[in-house]
């Protein structure tokens, strides 16, 4: 991982099926993930999380 990726903590990610997750978009702060992960939420039918990068493994990324 670069320096530049560690600097995005926060990620959007979006349910493509039940076991595939794909990263929407990262950000520095929580607070910009979650005005684009409501957004997201709004235009999308599959389920979106805000995820820290410390629990991507739970989504399988």
């Amino acid at each position: 991982m670069t320096y530049r990726q560690q600097l995005f903590d926060w990620i959007v990610v979006k349910e493509v099926s039940p076991c595939n997750w794909v990263i929407l978009s990262q950000f520095r702060r929580r607070s910009d993930a979650e005005s684009y992960h409501q957004m997201m939420r709004k235009l999308s039918p599959n389920p979106i999380e805000v995820v820290f990068r410390n629990r991507l493994t739970e989504f399988g990324l």
